[in-house]
């Protein structure tokens, strides 16, 4: 009995992940993706400056998703445009919200998705993986 009342205080004391501290990861995550993405198109654009971040759930692909939507300033080195991106999330959760994992569904830049859609990925196997370890390394995954 003892050793059951330990390990339920030894869980209560554990950190209890926020789903603020995860948007604040994906948030980094996602501009990682989208700068990866602007690099690969191969005309020096990047994201200077994010000004609003949005964070909303979603029905997408079998579950329930989170989207992240960032207002953002793209600069090319002459050009800085406004511009919004967004991705979408697949979470897991532990135990007692003791740890979180970010899976990568599909990034949106300019109406172009990246990604999966509908169970197929858009673009290439490979440029899916390339994307989606730039954004697991930015979540420090």
């Amino acid at each position: 009995m003892r050793f059951l009342i330990i390990i339920l205080c030894s869980l209560s004391l554990t950190a209890c992940v926020s789903q603020d501290q995860m948007d604040v990861k994906m948030s980094k995550g996602c501009a990682a993706g989208v700068n990866t993405l602007l690099d690969e198109r191969g005309n020096d654009k990047k994201i200077k400056e994010i000004k609003t971040t949005n964070y909303s759930n979603e029905q997408a692909e079998g579950g329930l998703h989170r989207r992240v939507t960032f207002e953002a300033i793209e600069e090319d080195g002459w050009l800085e445009l406004d511009k919004t991106y967004s991705c979408l999330f697949m979470q897991e959760w532990g135990i007692f919200k003791s740890s979180h994992k970010a899976l990568l569904v599909q990034v949106k830049i300019d109406d172009q998705l990246y990604g999966k859609k509908d169970g197929t990925i858009l673009g290439g196997f490979e440029d899916f993986l390339k994307l989606t370890r730039a954004v697991d390394d930015a979540m420090a995954q």
